[in-house]
Formats: structure tokens, C-alpha cells, sequence
């Protein structure tokens, strides 16, 4: 892939920042990728893509004195608001014929709670792994890279031709390469679909691709959470959730968002060894598009409960300047977590 690395923002203010990263697309086309940051990126990883690792402002995620509403599941205390922007923030929209994307599965360390880490199964060295994005009809050509001990691969969701669905393992060392059709519009997760399946997607291996409509959503300030959980001990129970990779993270630096503006969240449901979660919205109800698809919402609420693997775009405004918590119903999942806030400013 060619081009220049996209523009950092710097100079911009605040909101103009938002603005800038937070756009759904109206008179923009095209597809990007990159890198979330739940861990530090592996050491060789990086991707010579000029779309990986768009470049966001620190005063979108801000430290706050919220105290620990979720328990003792907090982030590491070396973590640094910076480290999950990209997790939180989708890339921009943008068009081509093509899209090339390198991803390879390593094996790292990363702290996801305080006192806690755990031996994970990355994509591209970060948990959840990049957030892809393209628009409806685009090629994605993925070179797929195993670089650990164990069989994996790369399974979407979605539509595209069966040769190109990713079931087959990879074997240590191993490579292939995915053509994906973009489509159909709409939120789609990707993961390692290698036996024993929940446990390969326990230890990390999981993401989305956001596929924009040829017509593009109307302009708004673009989120992503995609719940997950940890399983230190290998013991097939879920011990630490998170948004994101990390627990307590958005408890701790609240996502800010303009008051009055729209909001576009991209939700996901990559949480093993749970039957169901939810997504609870305070003080504000929002419109569901399940699978995010289509132009009219299926409903409108202000909790939207979510199978493994479901996910919606979520669509809303927060009238009123002031902190606006957010959670699955199933406290047993918040309180180990996933607790958060959003800051209307």
C-alpha cells in the first residue's frame, strides 16, 4: 500500500480534534486500518501501512478522580490514557480499489488489570486486534503470519465466498493470504477460529471489521467498545471483563464527548464462557441497529442485550454536560471491569 502517513490533528482544538477523528463518514470515503492498544505492539510487528496507527489527541480520554465503582478491577497503574485511544477511536473512513493489510498472530505479555497479567494471543500485538474498516464492495487482501507455537487462523463474519473463510488452521510458521469482499454493510467481528475455539478467542484473539455503506452514515463522533474477558488461569471461567482489553480502563479516563452532538458506537460481544451480556446506557436511551445494519433502528432504549459474538451500532446524543455511566446489566460482568463512564463536555 502507498501514501503518506495521515495527519496527526496537531493544532486543532479540542473539539475540532473530536471532530476530526470522530467522523461517520458524510463526504468521506474510503477504509483504514489500525491498531488498537491494549498491549504494546510486538517488537517487529509494526506494519509498513501508512494507515496503521493514526495518530489521536490525549484530550479525548482524560484521567478523573472516579473512584473504583467497578471493585478492585482497575487499570495497571502504569497505563496511560494514551494506550487504548485507538481501541476506542475507529480510523477514518477511506476508498480504495484494494485495501492490503498485514496480520500476524504473536504471543506477549500484557497487563490488563492492576496486579494482573496475563500470556496472550495477539493480533498485530494488541487485544482486541485492529479495527478494520472499508467500504461496502471493497477487496480486503489479508497476508495472514503465524508467528507462535500453536495452530491459528482468521475467520470474519459477514458475507464473502467460502474459499476465503478461514476455518482451515495455520500452522506454526505458516502463512496465507484472505480475500475478503467488504460486505454486507454493517459491524462485523473477526476471530481465530481454531479448536478449542473459546479458548483462542479468551486468550485475545478477536476484533471487528466496521463496513461502511456506499452511501455514507451521517456524520458523528465514532466509538468503539468491544467487550471481552480474561481467563488467567486457563480455567475456562471468565475472571477480569474489560472494553477494550483492559479492565477499569473507561472508569478511570472517561471517554469525552461534545454534549449535543451524535454519537455512532460500535458495540461487540466478544466475551467467552458467558452466555449473554448487555450494554447499559444512563441518564440516555439510544437507537439500535442490530448487526448495524440498515437505515431505520429496530428500537430505541437504553440497554441492548447481546449474544457471543452479536454486535449493533448504538446511535445517540448527550444533551447535558456531565458524566454518563455505562455497563452490562449482568453485574457479576460489570463489577470484574466493565464499568465506565462517557464525559459530555
Amino acid at each position: 500500500m502507498t501514501g503518506n502517513a495521515p495527519d496527526d490533528g496537531g493544532g486543532l482544538t479540542r473539539r475540532e480534534t473530536i471532530r476530526r477523528f470522530g467522523l461517520g463518514g458524510a463526504g468521506i470515503l474510503g477504509a483504514g486500518l489500525v491498531g488498537n492498544a491494549a498491549g504494546s505492539r510486538a517488537a517487529g510487528s509494526e506494519s509498513s501501512d501508512p494507515y496503521v496507527g493514526d495518530h489521536l489527541s490525549s484530550e479525548l480520554i482524560v484521567g478523573s478522580d472516579a473512584g473504583p465503582y467497578g471493585g478492585d478491577y482497575s487499570p495497571p497503574p502504569t497505563l496511560e490514557s494514551s494506550h487504548l485511544e485507538h481501541a476506542t477511536f475507529p480510523p477514518r473512513p477511506r476508498r480504495a480499489p484494494v485495501r492490503e493489510i498485514e496480520m500476524t498472530v504473536t504471543e506477549q505479555h500484557i497487563d490488563v488489570a492492576n496486579g494482573t497479567g496475563v500470556h496472550a494471543w495477539t493480533y498485530n500485538g494488541s487485544v482486541p486486534g485492529p479495527t478494520l474498516r472499508a467500504t461496502e464492495g471493497e477487496l480486503l487482501r489479508i497476508r495472514f503470519r503465524n508467528a507462535t507455537g500453536h495452530d491459528h487462523n482468521l475467520h470474519f463474519h459477514g458475507r464473502h465466498s467460502p474459499l476465503h473463510d478461514g476455518w482451515e488452521p495455520v500452522p506454526p510458521g505458516g502463512e496465507t493470504v484472505y480475500e475478503i469482499e467488504a460486505g454486507p454493510a454493517g459491524l462485523h467481528p473477526y476471530h481465530c477460529h481454531t479448536m478449542p475455539i473459546d479458548m483462542h478467542i479468551a486468550k485475545g484473539l478477536y476484533g471487528i471489521l466496521i463496513v461502511d455503506p456506499v452511501t455514507p452514515r451521517p456524520e458523528a463522533n465514532e466509538i468503539v467498545l468491544t467487550l471481552g474477558g480474561w481467563d488467567p488461569d486457563s480455567s475456562g471461567r471468565i475472571a477480569i471483563t474489560s472494553w477494550n482489553g483492559i479492565a477499569g480502563f473507561y472508569e478511570k479516563f472517561p471517554i469525552k464527548l461534545p454534549a449535543g452532538e451524535p454519537v455512532r458506537l460500535y458495540l461487540t460481544n466478544m466475551l467467552e464462557y458467558e452466555p449473554i451480556a448487555s450494554f447499559h446506557l444512563h441518564a440516555q436511551v439510544f437507537d439500535v441497529y442490530p448487526t448495524g445494519a440498515g437505515e431505520v433502528p429496530a428500537t430505541t432504549t437504553d440497554v441492548v442485550t447481546l449474544g457471543q459474538t452479536e454486535r449493533a451500532i448504538l446511535e445517540f446524543t448527550l444533551p447535558e454536560i456531565g458524566r454518563y455511566m455505562f455497563h452490562p446489566h449482568q453485574h457479576r460482568i460489570a463489577m470484574r471491569g466493565a464499568m465506565g463512564w462517557f464525559s459530555a463536555i
